[in-house]
């Protein structure tokens, strides 16, 4: 009996010990969060990439033999809202979570991440949220900006597209520049960099008017626009529905060409919600993030979000973050392969997410993506940048640079 015993010991602890060192079985489940304001497109966005992403990696297996599961936090837009959902997240088991939206409200789930130490492949263009990670890494390591790029680098696409397209390649000499932006802090940062690159090379600011979420009627506005004789207007709106403003500048036929960023104009609904009026529109892609292919990734990408959704991706976030479950996928199975004994751990997982940067770029929907040294995208031509797009005739084109361009500028025929 005494022998029988000791055989029964021996083993359970054999078997318990294999379980530990393969990790591929130690644990058949692996809980991913994705949280967003839920009821928005940027969030409904966000959810469908990361499903989408999920079931193509359990078909392929799961991350290290791990199906993975996803749970969904709502933001609904509210910072207190956002954390407690950020932290419920966490507690059912979440090991990365993944979206967000609107900076402010990812300042307030920052705080979250870090005392919980968790994986926050996050979206949100404010340069608060990875200056928190330059101003003291050890805490805040865990936020990776996966998603749009940094606001500076709205500035550095929008001026680029006025000064060496616009009054460069097509010598349009537009110099009086009206700004219609959000009330919010992400362009407090753009405009901390655009107003000096704008009044350093010439240009004058003859109006800076920040709007309210829920603004619909525009049309003081671009009568102060009409009024001050801008030549450009550029738009800074992302908590703003920019449909209204497009379809008023239309029907008012402001002379002066709208540039900028108005992340309503990259919803494929755009046209119809605008009954054609955003025809002409110029606008930056976010990071890239169109339902125009640059690479294969993107077409297979879209293939496969049609052929489950039956519709274009409704915002910028899908191309993002379906992408960001397959770096993390990238960074465990790494991590696991170098021999670490826990690749899921939020500080080997961090490591490993560093490791894609400038040298060793990630073949991503939007390009090659990689990380700073600080956690933000890397912005430039071998990268990802916000393309400069145009609605025409019901389509968008990329319009500079000229790289990744699919078609030249068309002037609305009431611009002179």
């Amino acid at each position: 009996m005494k022998k029988e015993f000791v055989v029964l010991i021996l083993a359970f602890t054999i078997v318990f010990a294999g379980c530990v060192k393969n990790n591929k079985v130690e644990n058949k489940e692996l809980k991913v969060g994705v949280i967003g304001p839920m009821e928005m497109p940027f969030g409904k966005a966000e959810k469908k990439a990361v499903f989408l992403a999920a079931e193509q990696i359990n078909k392929e297996g799961g991350i290290l033999g791990r199906k993975v599961v996803v749970e969904v936090g709502d933001t609904k837009m509210n910072p207190d809202t956002a954390t407690i959902a950020f932290r419920k997240l966490v507690n059912d088991g979440c090991r990365v979570i993944i979206g967000g939206f609107a900076s402010g409200v990812s300042l307030s789930m920052q705080q979250v991440m870090a005392q919980t130490k968790t994986v926050w492949l996050a979206d949100g263009a404010s340069t608060e949220l990875t200056k928190k990670v330059k101003e003291n890494y050890n805490t805040y390591k865990y936020f990776f900006r996966a998603g749009t790029l940094n606001s500076t680098t709205f500035a550095y696409d929008i001026f680029d597209a006025l000064n060496s397209y616009f009054n460069g390649e097509l010598h349009k000499n537009w110099r009086k520049v009206a700004i219609i932006r959000d009330n919010a802090i992400w362009t407090d940062d753009v405009m901390k960099v655009l107003k000096p690159m704008l009044e350093k090379n010439g240009y004058t600011i003859v109006m800076d008017e920040k709007v309210s979420a829920g603004t619909s009627d525009f049309s003081s506005i671009l009568y102060k626009v009409k009024q001050n004789k801008a030549d450009v207007i550029i738009t800074l709106l992302a908590h703003v529905d920019g449909i209204p403003l497009v379809k008023q500048w239309s029907n008012m036929k402001i002379n002066a060409q709208i540039i900028g960023h108005d992340l309503s104009a990259l919803s494929p609904y755009a046209w119809n919600n605008s009954n054609g009026k955003i025809n002409g529109e110029v606008f930056i892609a976010t990071g890239g993030a169109i339902p125009t292919p640059i690479n294969n990734r993107s077409k297979e990408f879209l293939r496969a979000w049609i052929e489950k959704y039956h519709t274009l991706p409704e915002a910028n976030t899908a191309y993002d973050m379906y992408d960001s479950l397959f770096m993390y996928k990238w960074a465990v199975e790494k991590a696991y392969k170098d021999g670490n004994k826990d690749p899921f751990n939020s500080d080997v997982v961090v490591k490993y997410l560093e490791k894609i940067n400038r040298s060793h770029p990630f073949k991503c929907v939007r390009g090659n993506f990689a990380f700073t040294k600080y956690h933000d995208p890397v912005w430039g031509d071998n990268y990802i940048r916000n393309w400069i797009c145009q609605w025409q005739n019901g389509k968008i084109v990329i319009i500079w640079p000229k790289n990744v361009a699919t078609g030249s500028y068309m002037q609305p025929n009431w611009i002179k």
